[in-house]
């Protein structure tokens, strides 16, 4: 029978492991065939310092075409053209691009809460 220290070794190899594989895909930002949707600085004073402190959104396409074929988006919500559609927040809200499923129903809801899931900080 294995011993406590055995067992407890077990526990944090496997645990260590398991952080090492969080901090390893969460480093790599993106993958191939992702899409990065670079922000507009907006009219306001602080509009150069609020682009600069939040990072722009990452759109996981491999992710996204591993569980819906093509014509999910394309061409009803997207253009098959990398940056052929604008994609803004407002057009979100109403809906609309990713919004059209992001909506809390289908897939999580595009909030304050959420910011984190698209705009991702690309560490190089």
């Amino acid at each position: 029978m294995a011993s406590r220290k055995h067992i407890a070794n077990f526990i944090l190899t496997h645990l260590l492991v398991l952080l090492l594989c969080l901090f390893v895909t969460t480093a790599i930002a993106a993958a191939p065939g992702d899409i990065q949707y670079e922000r507009k600085a907006n009219e306001s004073a602080d509009g150069a310092a609020e682009l600069a402190a939040f990072p722009p959104s990452l759109f996981p396409h491999w992710i996204h075409r591993i569980n819906y074929r093509c014509d999910a988006c394309h061409d009803s919500l997207f253009e098959m053209k990398r940056g052929g559609t604008p994609v803004t927040m407002d057009l979100m809200d109403d809906g609309k691009v990713c919004g059209a499923c992001h909506n809390g129903q289908i897939a999580f809801a595009s909030s304050f809460q959420t910011c984190y899931r698209c705009h991702v900080k690309n560490e190089k």
